[in-house]
């Protein structure tokens, strides 16, 4: 329900909430709509925020259903649920969790493969194989930047080979972030994964990662900690809450709703998925977004 509580708030909204979660949940399987409550309830008369004038309308439902996420149901179906489906989620080090975390945010996602291969190229550092391979710690990461601190712009050049911003309005260097971000984590004694889940999930933490310059969403820290072993988490970027809206057939979908649905979705789904976990989820469905605009955009083009 985001900042506002479900047990709270008024009948209806409690109903069009729970609509909402039915038009997620069947978004993810390729099912018709279910409804949440026997026949004859009449909370599907009462108005929402949806366009359609008549949510319960079989024809608006048949639409819904066929425009929404067949491809993630057979995501779903062909990759071993639990299973981590990307190179990122398997990094060897704490650190490159924060490299990822930070520069993947507002780019493609390519950039930041290269600047976290780049980094362990010259560093000498095993990129895969959590657990496998020597796990680095964080004081080791800031050791390797603290010769450039506060010359953020040598920094970005000489250790990540890459000058993004955190905006590109009045965004800092993510080279500056990526510092400031470790030097919390390291004051907190977070060093290695399991001090991660140890830890990371304390609020004196995550509000000191908000604290840092253009951290105030919060979806960096999220999405570090999902590479860092949360399979709770789930990052509500833009892709994710898309996904959502257009579950929803809403125009926008507020990042903690958009969170929330797609953890109650991965519990549901978790009778036929066992293995299905929340980060999972949400890679796959940030994944099929992102092939679905990919495609937008290419049928765009001349």
């Amino acid at each position: 329900m985001g900042a506002w509580e479900y047990r709270f708030q008024p009948f209806h909204h409690r109903r069009i909430f729970e609509l909402w979660q039915g038009h997620l949940l069947d978004s993810l399987t390729n099912r018709l709509f279910r409804p949440k409550a026997p026949s004859g309830v009449g909370y599907l008369q009462f108005p929402t925020h949806l366009p359609q004038s008549d949510i319960g309308d079989p024809i608006f439902l048949r639409e819904l259903d066929e425009r929404l996420a067949p491809d993630l149901v057979v995501q779903v179906n062909a990759v071993p649920i639990g299973a981590d489906t990307d190179a990122a989620y398997e990094y060897g080090s704490v650190p490159l969790c924060v490299i990822d975390a930070v520069f993947s945010i507002g780019v493609r996602y390519e950039s930041t493969e290269r600047t976290v291969t780049d980094f362990c190229t010259r560093h000498e550092w095993q990129r895969d194989g959590r657990g496998k391979v020597k796990e680095h710690t964080v004081s080791e990461f800031v050791r390797v930047l603290e010769p450039y601190e506060n010359r953020w712009e040598a920094m970005a050049d000489n250790v990540f080979r890459n000058r993004q911003r955190t905006s590109s309005r009045s965004g800092i260097l993510k080279a500056e972030t990526t510092f400031r971000f470790a030097k919390a984590l390291q004051q907190f004694g977070i060093e290695t994964f399991a001090d991660v889940l140890k830890s990371g999930l304390r609020n004196d933490v995550r509000q000191a990662i908000k604290s840092i310059p253009g951290q105030g969403s919060g979806l960096s820290y999220a999405y570090f900690l999902i590479l860092a072993g949360n399979q709770d988490g789930v990052k509500p970027d833009r892709m994710v809450t898309r996904f959502v809206a257009d579950a929803l057939g809403v125009r926008n979908v507020a990042p903690d709703t958009a969170e929330e649905l797609v953890r109650n979705a991965s519990r549901t789904l978790r009778g036929e998925f066992p293995r299905l976990v929340p980060s999972s989820l949400d890679n796959k469905i940030w994944k099929y977004q992102r092939a679905k605009e990919d495609v937008g955009a290419a049928k765009c083009r001349p």
